[in-house]
């Protein structure tokens, strides 16, 4: 081979090795970052830090991870890199002004440099009026900023408190400021459609994502929105971090198995223990690709637990056994009722629909019907309360058929409740 042809193959070799060794800092880089992020949330300054220095070796902090690493090293009371990573996020491009306004994690700064904490506040006011009016409607993004901030600060003193009574408080707090926010953002998407980058900036779509992230309490309005944003998944008006977290939030509200791998499984220690079922599992990471998000082993890392994607064999294994689990599941309460154990119908039924992804809408119906005729025996109110379980879980699937409903003899006692008379009037 010639000079020629050896230079021109040794200068791709070179090119490769390069962006190889590149994307393997990224993921070194975004490991770290994963790890630091956890200990951010839990306060843990201590063991973030060196995490945080050492991923910046690697890689510049964007603005978010630099405001990160500012509050961390305020928790340490290092006022130094503090101020200096605070002034790297703004330089960045940190437009949340209010945020860092209220922002616990810098109390030391307010408190112990008044005069400093001043002057980086002004700064980024001053930012957030530049970035503002390049935007189409400001006033909308600062609504939406400011339901935001109400969101997280009062979940923040949710998990900053071990007291059960004030626990029990604060959760009645957090569901009032949930439904007060869903009416607002009802009224933002009937009005605007899913809020575009361009009208209120990346800060405000994200935090209108989170308003509706946390409108568990209605899944058609969730589905809704996911309509809107649909729309605009060809353009560049639409943060796609954003849509993966809100699909997969409908599926498993839906009861399937979520496509990306954005939910997580909670024990009750409050602490991430592994992915909620995902289809397809061995697919997830390319699925995750194309909308520029990262490998479920980085993700994984932002809460705490490993995790090792499955072969082809592995996922089509365990989407297997769900669906055979929840077949046996079913068959068993189906002997029971004709038994009359009744209590052993409900369980076996409350298992299987337990599986993400495991019950089909027909099988979803025939449950119900089931325990309509049980409840016709018995009058106990779970079974009546199962059974409508399942018919509104097909009503908010949009599987639920009026025709067949109606015509079903096993549901008449249920003509006068209220989630009754919501599905057959919406």
């Amino acid at each position: 081979m010639s000079l020629k042809y050896l230079k021109q193959y040794g200068l791709v070799f070179l090119l490769f090795s390069f962006y190889i060794s590149k994307g393997q800092n990224n993921l070194a880089y975004e490991a770290l970052i994963a790890e630091a992020s956890l200990l951010h949330l839990q306060k843990d300054y201590k063991n973030a830090i060196p995490k945080l220095e050492k991923a910046f070796l690697l890689k510049e902090p964007d603005a978010l991870n630099a405001y990160k690493a500012a509050g961390m090293y305020s928790l340490a009371q290092n006022e130094a890199e503090a101020f200096k990573y605070l002034n790297i996020a703004l330089n960045k491009g940190w437009t949340e002004a209010e945020q860092l306004s209220i922002d616990p994690y810098f109390d030391f700064l307010r408190a112990k440099y008044p005069y400093k904490w001043k002057t980086i506040k002004e700064k980024a006011q001053l930012k957030e009026q530049q970035y503002e009016k390049k935007l189409k409607l400001p006033e909308l993004r600062k609504q939406i900023n400011a339901m935001g901030i109400a969101d997280q600060k009062i979940r923040y003193w949710k998990i900053q408190t071990s007291d059960p009574a004030l626990l029990n408080e604060l959760q009645q707090k957090i569901n009032d400021l949930d439904f007060k926010n869903l009416l607002i953002a009802k009224e933002i998407l009937k009005t605007n459609g899913w809020p575009k980058i361009s009208e209120i900036g990346k800060d405000g779509t994200h935090n209108f994502w989170l308003i509706v992230q946390h409108a568990d309490q209605d899944i058609l309005f969730q589905k809704a929105a996911l309509h809107e944003m649909d729309k605009l998944k060809a353009t560049k008006e639409l943060d796609m971090e954003n849509y993966a977290f809100l699909y997969d939030r409908v599926q498993c509200n839906l009861n399937y198995k979520q496509v990306y791998g954005t939910q997580v499984n909670w024990t009750q220690n409050g602490e991430a223990s592994s992915f909620r079922g995902i289809i397809k599992e061995n697919e997830a990471d390319k699925r995750r690709n194309e909308f520029g998000l990262l490998p479920l082993k980085i993700y994984a890392l932002n809460y705490g637990f490993k995790y090792t994607i499955p072969t082809v064999e592995e996922a089509s294994k365990k989407d297997k056994e769900d669906t055979e689990n929840t077949l046996n599941l079913i068959n068993e309460a189906k002997k029971f009722y004709e038994t009359k154990e009744f209590q052993k119908v409900y369980d076996n039924y409350n298992n299987a629909s337990m599986i993400l992804g495991g019950m089909t809408s027909d099988q979803n119906f025939e449950a119900a019907e089931l325990f309509g005729k049980i409840y016709n025996q018995t009058n106990e109110e779970q079974y009546r309360s199962i059974s409508l379980d399942f018919l509104s879980l097909n009503y908010l699937r949009g599987d639920l058929n009026l025709k067949s409903l109606l015509s079903n003899t096993a549901f008449q006692k249920f003509y006068t409740e209220n989630r009754w008379k919501d599905m057959i009037n919406k």
